[in-house]
């Protein structure tokens, strides 16, 4: 696996590189042009320079004659230039190369077939009025025939060059310098990581917007198992202190029969076999809990009728609120029925957990409701009111394992079931929310909401 190191200093050069070969691509095509528009204009303006002498000529013998087109272009040519002067039928009638007459074999020597050197190079017609009289091949030797030029050319490769390998200096040097800046700064978050003394020290940020964020999001971790052991150790003396109470109590009297103090009568078995259920309750709630939370936990997803899942659960509680002398109503807010996904076993259980909440911290004679209601897409959700008041500091925890809002254990039950109703709601892909409202009657109550 390549270090941070490694992959700076190589995008850097790459990079440069590409660039590098994308600038001298552009350099040569740009030089190239600029030769070829100079080899045209100066041919066209030799063209235009001889023209009007061969003309001249023909006007003045009447014919394009070898020795009167020489006298007449002479005077213009150079030793960088050739003049092909050909009749009206294509035929040679004066060929000068470097300033010195040709023959027509000597020429072909150096371009090959002259019908096919004119049919590459598209000869100018020469005319007298409107009638053809012949053609004319001219043109300089080119750009690079010149001292100077090649002189000036040269000077630009050197400088290309020269700045190529500025350019691959300057950016060695400075991905170099970034690489090396950005592995340390690498290396110290890593070291800080991994550190044993993770969660006694901070680091101060290191500048970089992308290590500060990873920095930032380590703090968050270190605060949020700082949490979860805080947790962990309170769950465990909670669950020490849930578990030795029952047992205490059980050991005693199984002593005490044991001893002949107590005597072992039917009652006395029937208070072991409650404390027993309490042990096994609890027993039961943890282990499903702990499956609910757990990622490999899957639910499998069916149509669930609102107003029969509603129905059911009335059904269930019916018999406990005549009991404890507890109003309880089903409030179906939704104009016709309709279905939702949902595991309907799992979502009685985090809705029946809520109702036995919500019995558990009613007075009697106060008032339980069950409200349904339509979310958009088929969703639902699914409130519990009950009346009075949950304290302030309480409703952040709620839903904390083994949490109670008296911390002195008095009330019954395993403090389990709002932490298995939550963790229901969320293997749905829900959530659950609890808050102090006001029912229609404008009584003060505590809402629990869970949303599928």
């Amino acid at each position: 696996m390549k270090s941070i190191f490694v992959r700076i200093l190589t995008g850097f050069v790459a990079v440069s590189f590409a660039l590098i070969a994308a600038m001298s691509g552009i350099f040569t095509v740009a030089v190239s042009r600029s030769i070829n528009e100079w080899n045209a204009g100066k041919r066209n303006d030799f063209v235009a320079l001889i023209l009007p002498a061969i003309s001249k000529t023909y006007r003045l013998e009447g014919s394009l004659s070898s020795s009167s087109l020489e006298n007449a272009v002479m005077p213009y040519t150079t030793d960088s230039l050739y003049i092909y002067i050909f009749d009206g039928n294509k035929k040679p009638v004066l060929l000068l190369e470097k300033g010195k007459v040709s023959t027509q074999e000597d020429v072909e020597k150096s371009v090959g077939s002259l019908s096919t050197f004119m049919a590459l190079n598209s000869p100018v017609q020469i005319k007298d009025g409107g009638k053809t009289i012949g053609y004319l091949c001219a043109d300089n030797v080119g750009f690079l025939a010149y001292k100077a030029n090649r002189i000036f050319v040269s000077t630009m490769e050197k400088g290309l060059f020269a700045g190529i390998a500025i350019a691959v200096s300057i950016t060695l040097a400075l991905s170099l310098f970034i690489s090396t800046v950005l592995s340390k700064k690498a290396r110290s978050l890593a070291d800080y990581i991994s550190s044993p003394d993770l969660m006694k020290k901070n680091m101060p940020a290191l500048g970089v917007n992308e290590f500060d964020r990873i920095l930032d999001s380590v703090k968050k971790l270190k605060n949020r198992l700082l949490h979860e052991e805080t947790l962990r150790r309170q769950w465990m003396q909670d669950i020490s202190h849930d578990l030795r109470t029952p047992l205490t109590a059980v050991k005693m009297q199984v002593e005490g029969m044991n001893d002949g103090v107590l005597e072992a009568t039917a009652e006395r078995f029937a208070a072991l076999y409650s404390e027993l259920t309490i042990i096994e309750k609890l027993v039961w709630n943890l282990q499903d809990l702990s499956r609910f939370e757990s990622p490999e936990m899957k639910i499998a997803l069916t149509d669930v009728n609102a107003w029969k899942f509603a129905d059911d659960v009335s059904a269930r509680f019916a018999l406990l609120a005549e009991k404890k002398k507890i109003k309880f109503s089903v409030e179906k807010k939704c104009a016709e029925d309709f279905n939702f996904k949902a595991d309907p076993l799992l979502l009685m259980r985090c809705v029946s957990n809520l109702l036995q909440n919500a019995f558990q911290y009613t007075a009697e004679g106060g008032e339980v409701t069950l409200c349904t209601e339509k979310l958009e897409e088929d969703r639902i959700k699914i409130s519990v009111l009950n009346t009075g008041a949950i304290s302030g500091e309480d409703i952040p925890h709620v839903f904390d394992r083994l949490y109670r809002g008296d911390r002195s254990r008095s009330t019954a039950g395993s403090g389990l079931g709002l932490s298995i109703a939550q963790a229901i709601a969320i293997l749905h892909g829900g959530k659950i929310e609890v808050q102090n409202a006001m029912n229609e009657k404008g009584e003060a109550c505590v809402c629990f909401a869970v949303m599928v």
